[in-house]
């Protein structure tokens, strides 16, 4: 295992050395991260990553392959155009997670702040606790599952892709529809959630797009 020390090494420096890490043997830890903005960033490849604690701003942005493992929370903006790869928050996340997502699999075990899965294009982002509103505003494609409770305007202007949820809904957003899950549907869920080690709610709700107000 390669450890990089965030108490003595900038953060320019210790992405640097992630990218150098990249299609070796090893895995790579950052201790002391101490909610520094922007680790993780760039990451084009396989790599096994583990940030020991709180992440900052812009965490784990702009990667493909990565298997990121955060024992902590993080900033906005975080996971921003995940091509590929699976990213795993061990506790709450800030606002506009994930926006332009292009792949892969996040999954934030607490809770989610306001518009993640902001027009993203596909892959899959599961809540373990409750999303704030907003909850995939203008996403184009890929499925938002959400265990909890989500805020207002649920997928506002959402054109593509699906978004379920286990608790309330504050309210949805212009042109989305509330349609039934098959039980295949409900089986999928279930197991996505199990093996994420992620409590199952009792039902699910399904949103998608009314296909009303774009013209795409």
């Amino acid at each position: 295992m390669i450890a990089l020390d965030a108490d003595r090494l900038a953060v320019t420096e210790i992405n640097r050395l992630l990218k150098e890490a990249v299609h070796g043997d090893q895995a790579v830890t950052i201790l002391n991260p101490r909610s520094r903005h922007h680790l993780g960033v760039g990451v084009l490849g396989p790599l096994q990553l583990t940030i020991e604690g709180n992440a900052g701003y812009f965490c784990g942005c702009l990667c493909e392959g990565i298997k990121l493992r955060v024992r902590g929370s993080v900033g906005w903006y975080s996971v921003d155009n995940l091509m590929d790869g699976e990213v795993v928050v061990d506790h709450d996340a800030g606002s506009c997670i994930a926006p332009g997502m292009r792949g892969g699999v996040l999954v934030i075990r607490g809770n989610m702040g306001s518009r993640c899965g902001q027009v993203m294009k596909s892959g899959t982002i599961i809540v373990g606790g409750n999303s704030g509103f907003m909850t995939g505003f203008m996403m184009i494609g890929g499925t938002i599952v959400v265990a909890g409770d989500t805020g207002d305007l649920l997928g506002h202007y959402m054109v593509g892709g699906t978004i379920y949820t286990g608790g309330r809904v504050g309210s949805t957003g212009v042109d989305v529809q509330e349609v039934a899950c098959t039980e295949e549907e409900n089986v999928y869920l279930g197991r996505l959630l199990d093996h994420y080690g992620l409590a199952r709610p009792p039902a699910w709700r399904k949103f998608v797009s009314a296909q009303k107000h774009h013209h795409y």
